[in-house]
């Protein structure tokens, strides 16, 4: 916490000085994967006291890793994967697990602080994740054996849900995505590119440029590997069925299983891997 804090004293410092140079938004060294967050970031980052600001300045702003995004892994917990689909669209986990220790009211300000920086979330799912925070990331968590999976209700939600939670900050709810920034998954027929194209990208993310509906969107798709296979496919399963999607489904696919899903998991491809992936199985390039 302390070398965070001392970090942030140098966020928002220009280039032009003698001190320690800092990566700041729009300098071009910025790499995030999640670019909507570094314009906001950068109007507010001066509002922010030094400490908060280093929570999650550092992991927005710092390099991407394009290696299996499943990199940060948190401590298994009711509320864990609220955590991984809202807090994931602006920055890496790295600097919420750098933050572990932190009281409940500190927790409580930089939720509220990102805000400002567009965390899209309900009252009652921010109750959710400052629960999760505040319980497993905070100064007395739990030991290991104490701490319980992921909630029964999480296991058991609609495929309409999890996506609510886990895919809809960058694609919307409509499946319409984000302009330049995040590809539409409505009216896609790459979702039917083969059976298990969607498990591969979900299980291990996807990095390159592809070219979706005309546009040409360039960024790293994080892993969502920590659900379980069962609610992966039924995420699979809503999103071929929605926004038209099932009109792009070739005669005889059937919906994955969770038996199906666990025989994609054992394959780890790297992000770079499920690009090339696609590509070979027609999916558009930018050039196309």
């Amino acid at each position: 916490m302390i070398l965070l804090i001392r970090r942030a004293e140098n966020i928002g410092q220009s280039k032009s000085t003698g001190g320690r140079r800092t990566q700041l938004p729009g300098d071009g060294t910025d790499t995030s994967p999640h670019p909507p967050c570094r314009g906001r970031a950068r109007l507010r980052a001066t509002m922010l006291p030094a400490a908060l600001a280093a929570l999650f300045l550092l992991g927005a702003f710092g390099a991407a890793r394009p290696a299996n995004a499943q990199d940060t892994m948190l401590p298994k917990g009711p509320n864990r994967e609220l955590v991984y689909g809202k807090c994931r669209t602006c920055h890496s986990l790295q600097s919420v697990e750098d933050s572990a220790g932190i009281t409940r009211t500190q927790w409580e300000n930089v939720l509220s602080d990102m805000g400002m920086y567009g965390l899209d979330v309900t009252d009652k799912e921010r109750d959710r994740i400052l629960e999760y925070l505040a319980t497993y990331l905070g100064p007395n968590p739990p030991a290991s054996a104490e701490a319980g999976d992921t909630a029964d209700e999480e296991q058991t939600l609609a495929g309409r849900d999890i996506f609510a939670q886990q895919c809809s900050s960058c694609h919307k709810t409509t499946g319409t995505g984000r302009p330049g920034e995040f590809p539409p998954l409505a009216d896609n027929p790459d979702l039917f590119l083969t059976a298990e194209y969607p498990a591969l990208v979900l299980l291990n993310g996807m990095h390159g440029p592809i070219r979706v509906h005309g546009e040409t969107f360039n960024g790293l798709m994080p892993s969502f590997g920590f659900l379980a296979d069962q609610q992966i496919a039924k995420v699979i399963e809503y999103v071929r069925g929605a926004w038209g999607n099932d009109a792009h489904r070739p005669e005889g696919l059937t919906d994955l299983s969770a038996k199906d899903i666990a025989a994609v998991r054992g394959k780890s491809l790297a992000p770079e891997d499920v690009h090339a992936y696609r590509r070979k199985h027609g999916g558009k390039q930018p050039s196309e």
